[in-house]
């Protein structure tokens, strides 16, 4: 919804990027932006690069808001914690998870945090580099689950009033269609994997 005309707001990078936020961080663009806070569109640019420059950002803003688990939690646990945390992110912003797959860049707020995770999880028994490559595939697979549900969804009320939607039987299920879709079964496969590939002390 756009702003009531009357005294533009005193910009900032966080106000422009929670404007972006607001207005839908698939969707936004830069004139609307400049709507929403009642601003020239060139006006940004005394902020912002550009677009991307700014989806970034609104993506950093959002890392930011979320509640991030503690570091100090058992590796499994740490894991499921940082994709529930992505989860909700993209439940409260509709179209962050395409978004974020897409952005040019990684979010400076992002790597803050899983540095110290990615440390925790490595004290724990594990390879550097397979601690990093843990707490990046539960990152992209809750943001690439949650894009899937969302496209499903579509193909789904394309064919409500039409014929039934041919599918194979092992996708044929309640678990596939529904709520987060097959996102906690293929954490549980990599989790009980990773387990296999921990080094005890």
């Amino acid at each position: 919804m756009d702003r009531k005309p009357g005294r533009p707001r005193a910009l900032t990078v966080d106000v422009i990027a929670q404007a972006a936020l607001d207005d839908g961080i698939a969707t936004f663009s830069m004139p609307s932006v400049a709507r929403r806070l009642g601003v020239a569109h060139s006006g940004l640019y005394r902020y912002i690069e550009d677009r991307d420059d700014l989806l970034v950002r609104a993506l950093d803003r959002a890392i930011e808001a979320a509640t991030w688990p503690d570091a100090d939690c058992s590796w499994e646990e740490l894991l499921r914690a940082i994709g529930e945390t992505i989860w909700h992110m993209c439940e409260e912003h509709v179209g962050l998870d395409e978004a974020a797959l897409s952005a040019p860049r990684s979010p400076r707020a992002v790597e803050h945090r899983i540095e110290k995770y990615i440390e925790s999880i490595q004290h724990q028994g594990f390879l550097l580099e397979d601690a990093a490559v843990s707490v990046e595939f539960v990152i992209t697979l809750a943001l690439t689950a949650s894009a899937e549900m969302r496209r499903l969804h579509r193909i789904e009320a394309a064919h409500t009033a039409g014929p039934s939607l041919p599918v194979l039987k092992a996708y044929d299920t309640e678990e596939v269609w529904r709520g987060r879709g097959w996102y906690a079964r293929k954490l549980d496969i990599v989790l009980a994997g990773l387990a296999q590939r921990r080094i005890e002390p």
